[in-house]
């Protein structure tokens, strides 16, 4: 009798376990084959342009596969710093750089689901903007005006210190022309015979010689009550002087001088394809004014070139200069990107968005090859009054040429 009791409980749970097993589903998996699917790993198979850019200017294509055209989803980084892209498709990147200035520059590619970063391409990113030399504030190194002379030495106006010559960065001739009366020069050009002429906002040019302190008079004087600012030569040697006047003077190597009813404030002049360009405010009005020179070595008519006041209200023009294609470089006081471009057509763009550390520039000078000069102003703490940014010359690669100076 217990033999069978025993042999009914064993058949009752069987019975039991068979029925419990019909009736439970089966649990999902959590793995999902369609859901959880990776994007092959980008690869790079070209830069452009090829070998080197300027760091944080230039853009620059990449080519491969496996990008992501989604906005957002492929990055490109520069010794692990990110670029700014700027376009993208699934071959094809543009991008600008970083300002990472290096001979070895690793380049690389992350998209978005994908599980590794691209192969490496090597490259070479250049500075774009460099301090020229490190003047020292502390000592009243402080620059000014800029030139450079007919063997393409930089030649500069250092406040209370005369004027310096640098046959080289590192060891300039700080005796080529001793202080003299001025405090500093606003305008340095020197000639073609390698005579140096010079304005210090006051009524007339100097003349300066290497070695011999400025005399107190100038070379030739301006009527009284006239302040000249800049000048610049035209291909007749003809000086041509600008300033706080009622007058444009243009004023011959024989000192004889003719003026020119021009009723403005002017900062900057630059003679540039036959016409005499002078920039400042004229009327309430802050811009470039174009006027002919004619065969007689006369001024034309005017006309407004380019308003300032327009198209970016309240920005002064300190300095300007050409391009060899034909480009206005505006050297002004705005805050951020100090250097505007007025381009033939009239179109204006930034030079190199935030990249030139400069809130003001004060002189501006081409010489002969692809780099510009500029003198940026000190710029100080609001409240403390301290030094922020010290007062220096910067040398910009516009990799392209400048116009002309005439009889330099």
């Amino acid at each position: 009798m217990k033999t069978l009791y025993k042999i009914l409980i064993i058949i009752a749970a069987l019975g039991l376990s068979i029925l419990y097993s019909c009736s439970e589903e089966t649990a999902p998996s959590l793995y999902d084959p369609g859901k959880y699917q990776f994007r092959e790993d980008p690869v790079i198979t070209n830069i452009d342009p090829p070998g080197s850019a300027l760091a944080g200017v230039t853009v620059l294509t990449i080519t491969g596969n496996n990008f992501s055209d989604v906005p957002g989803e492929t990055s490109v980084y520069f010794n692990g710093v990110k670029g700014q892209v700027l376009n993208v498709t699934t071959t094809q990147i543009q991008v600008k750089p970083p300002v990472v200035v290096a001979d070895t520059v690793l380049v690389k590619v992350k998209v978005a689901g994908a599980i590794n970063l691209s192969n490496t391409l090597i490259y070479k990113l250049t500075a774009a903007v460099v301090e020229v030399y490190k003047f020292d504030p502390n000592n009243g190194e402080v620059p000014w005006a800029i030139t450079f002379d007919n063997t393409q030495n930089m030649v500069v106006s250092v406040e209370g210190k005369g004027v310096w010559k640098f046959d080289g960065v590192a060891n300039p001739n700080k005796t080529y022309i001793p202080k003299g009366a001025e405090t500093k020069w606003n305008t340095l050009r020197q000639f073609s015979n390698g005579d140096i002429y010079a304005s210090k906002s006051l009524r007339g040019i100097w003349k300066l010689t290497q070695g011999v302190t400025p005399p107190n008079a100038p070379w030739v004087a301006t009527p009284s009550g006239t302040v000249l600012i800049d000048f610049d030569f035209d291909q007749n040697t003809n000086l041509w002087a600008v300033g706080s006047n009622n007058f444009i003077f243009r004023i011959k190597q024989d000192l004889s001088i003719a003026q020119y009813s021009f009723q403005a404030q002017l900062r900057a002049v630059r003679v540039y394809n036959g016409s005499l360009y002078v920039a400042g405010l004229k009327s309430g009005v802050e811009g470039v004014w174009k006027i002919p020179i004619d065969a007689n070595g006369d001024l034309g008519t005017e006309e407004l070139y380019f308003d300032m006041t327009a198209n970016f209200p309240a920005i002064k023009i300190n300095a300007m200069t050409f391009s060899a294609d034909g480009d206005l470089f505006l050297g002004t006081d705005r805050t951020n990107d100090p250097i505007i471009i007025v381009k033939p057509d009239k179109s204006t763009q930034t030079l190199y968005e935030g990249v030139i550390p400069a809130k003001k520039i004060v002189s501006m000078y081409w010489p002969t090859g692809n780099f510009l000069y500029v003198t940026r102003e000190a710029e100080r703490d609001a409240t403390s009054g301290s030094i922020i940014r010290t007062q220096t010359i910067l040398k910009i690669d516009i990799q392209k040429p400048g116009a002309v100076y005439f009889n330099q």
